[in-house]
């Protein structure tokens, strides 16, 4: 069929586009770009070689990675070829038509075009196989380099005698620069006349390896060399060549030195020890002893290593079984005590295991200590702590009766007491009768006295009860402003007639907390009754309270004597007072401190006292609240009142 003349015209324009796309990658090929930049020029070149170049899309995909045109989407026309290196398949170069065209030899693409995709890809290929071949030998020639700059050692490499390389190491240990080293003699550093025979072909040396050491004395330091050469040799055995090493071994005799040092050390501490230590082999030989014993007798100078058994002045072991042999069979450390019955010595046996490298019992170690002392010191230990556990349970005894006679005491001692109590005041109130000045003046006192009494029998019925765990509470609901204020008003009286003023402040409206109307009150009056007592005339008592977290915290302060910090640690202790003496100038029984922590505690609080000798203290009470009771103190001001007493 002939073809028209524009026919051969659209022709040789298209193989004038696929020439040119042939030459244009060719270029990429032979400028040995990153492959990455060339898989980019790739797809840009090859998209006017084909007959629709306005819509045609490249991707390639090569190792994992994918590079492709903006609106490449691979369709059912898409025209592909396959890129493999060394015999597998590493990816794909792809071309496809972003909008649909007439129908040609492949779908939309021409065979021709197919051609070309084979060209590009088998030279892509190749390029490849190059790339990974000349970045295997740079990464070959760059690990070399690392080994050859990083060794410890000093290499050099020389022709007779001659440096020619040599890394930071040779620099290093000699203190030279690069460039006086090379093209120097080796004998110019390496003092080492053997070396030098052996490249001057005087000594008569045929090994294929050379080794010396040497010292040198360099920037006024001794050091220690050692030198390696390895002489490459012609088939007449003259020297052509070779590799040599220099190795500063200062260090490694230094420590050659430690070591030895060291063991000499470790000898003269194995030989002061105090107990017997028997190392023996397998045939029961004794390899080493420090022989401090007077049961084990020195070798003799023709035997050196004696048998274990012929070697103590008695029957030192059990001889059935033998323990050390058990240690040989078993591979288990021994442990045992043993009393002569030749001097009746108390002796403590241990005896060890030492394998070899095969994981074999090669030898024993016996440590033998004589324990008679010790185990006379813990039969009398053992005796001491008998008549402990009596003396004991005597004091727990005496402790149960005194608990005993406290409660039987209160118990005996309310009944007379309490017609005392009343009778006193029914004559204080003079419901029995009119009462003259000395007559009041008398039953004041004996009401007073009375009160006292009865606080002290019910404080040691308490310390008895809260020991023996009956006390019972019965916890409801109470106001804390309103218990504060009634403790207040209990003590108003001795306030005034001390000439002392208080202050009250109360960082809520109304506040309530679970606790026992009789007990936790009495944790208060006791802390108001000390801070009257302990508080001068004319000074001040504070008494505030406020919400942290979600507890009451209470503060009872005064400007009174104050106590000194030794003294504040025993203050919660049972019948504790600070001043003990028969001439002391505050009556009390050191039980009301003791009463407060035990109730406070009992109510899940916590009570301290914080105070400095001769400048007041402040009392600390924190008890859980009942939180849904808190006043919000943004919308409530705290309340703040002060109660003067008149002076």
């Amino acid at each position: 069929m002939d073809i028209t003349l524009d026919e051969k015209q659209i022709i040789l324009e298209k193989r004038d586009r696929e020439l040119e796309c042939i030459y244009s990658i060719s270029d990429l090929f032979d400028l040995h770009v990153p492959l990455k930049s060339l898989l980019k020029g790739i797809i840009q070149r090859l998209q006017p070689a084909f007959l629709y170049p306005e819509v045609a899309e490249v991707c390639i995909v090569l190792n994992g990675d994918t590079y492709k045109t903006d609106k490449f989407e691979k369709n059912i026309n898409s025209l592909h070829s396959n890129i493999i290196v060394h015999g597998t398949k590493r990816g794909s170069l792809c071309v496809s038509y972003s909008e649909e065209r007439p129908y040609h030899d492949i779908g939309s693409f021409l065979k021709e075009e197919q051609r070309l995709l084979n060209v590009i890809t088998s030279r892509l290929c190749k390029v490849i196989e190059r790339k990974n071949v000349e970045e295997a030998l740079l990464d070959s020639e760059k690990r070399y380099r690392l080994i050859f700059d990083a060794s410890p050692l000093g290499i050099f490499v020389d022709n007779n005698g001659t440096i020619t390389h040599c890394n930071r190491s040779l620099l290093n240990i000699f203190g030279v620069q690069k460039g006086d080293v090379v093209n120097a003699e080796v004998l110019d550093y390496v003092n080492d006349e053997r070396l030098g025979q052996l490249f001057s072909g005087s000594l008569s040396d045929n090994n294929s390896f050379y080794e010396n050491e040497y010292s040198a004395r360099i920037s006024g330091r001794e050091i220690f060399l050692r030198s390696y050469y390895v002489p490459i040799r012609s088939k007449d055995n003259n020297i052509e060549g070779g590799i040599g090493l220099i190795a500063d071994i200062t260090s490694n005799k230094n420590s050659e030195e430690e070591l030895q040092n060291q063991k000499e050390l470790l000898t003269s501490t194995f030989n002061a020890l105090q107990d017997l230590i028997v190392v023996v082999d397998r045939e029961m030989k004794i390899v080493t002893s420090n022989w401090k014993s007077d049961i084990i007798s020195s070798p003799q100078d023709n035997n050196q290593h004696p048998l274990m058994c012929d070697s103590f002045t008695h029957n030192l072991f059990p001889c059935d079984p033998c323990p050390v042999k058990d240690v040989f069979s078993t591979g288990n450390m021994k442990e045992f005590e043993y009393t002569d019955s030749v001097d009746s010595r108390v002796r403590d046996f241990r005896i060890f295991p030492v394998y070899d490298t095969k994981g074999d019992v090669a030898m024993a170690v016996s440590h033998i200590r004589d324990i008679t002392e010790r185990k006379q010191t813990e039969e009398a230990l053992k005796s001491s702590t008998y008549e402990l556990e009596r003396a004991y349970e005597e004091l727990k005894s005496l402790d149960k009766l005194k608990d005993e006679f406290l409660s039987n005491l209160r118990h005996e001692l309310n009944t007379p007491l309490t017609s005392i109590k009343g009778f006193s005041e029914l004559l204080y109130d003079r419901s029995l009768g009119p009462l003259n000045d000395k007559q009041a003046s008398a039953i004041e006192r004996v009401v007073i006295k009375t009160r006292k009494l009865q606080n002290l029998i019910d404080s040691l019925l308490f310390v008895s009860t809260s020991q023996n765990g009956t006390i019972r509470y019965n916890f409801e609901q109470i106001e804390v402003s309103s218990l504060l204020n009634g403790v207040v008003n209990v003590f108003f009286d001795k306030i005034k007639e001390k000439n002392m003023s208080i202050h009250i402040d109360f960082a809520f409206d109304s506040i309530l907390v679970d606790a026992d109307t009789t007990y936790l009150p009495q944790v208060f009056l006791n802390l108001m009754d000390n801070a009257v007592k302990f508080t001068p005339e004319n000074g001040t008592i504070t008494l505030s309270a406020f919400k942290e977290d979600n507890d009451v915290h209470v503060v009872l302060g005064d400007t009174g004597i104050g106590i000194s910090e030794n003294d504040i640690q025993g203050l919660f202790q049972k019948f504790h007072q600070i001043d003990s003496s028969s001439t002391r100038n505050y009556d009390g029984n050191g039980l009301g401190l003791y009463i407060s922590k035990v109730i406070v505690e009992n109510h899940k609080g916590r009570i301290w006292i914080e105070s400095e000798k001769g400048t007041g203290t402040d009392v600390h009470v924190r008890i859980p609240s009942k939180q849904s009771q808190f006043s919000d103190s943004s919308s409530s001001p705290s309340v703040s009142r002060d109660k003067p007493i008149p002076r």
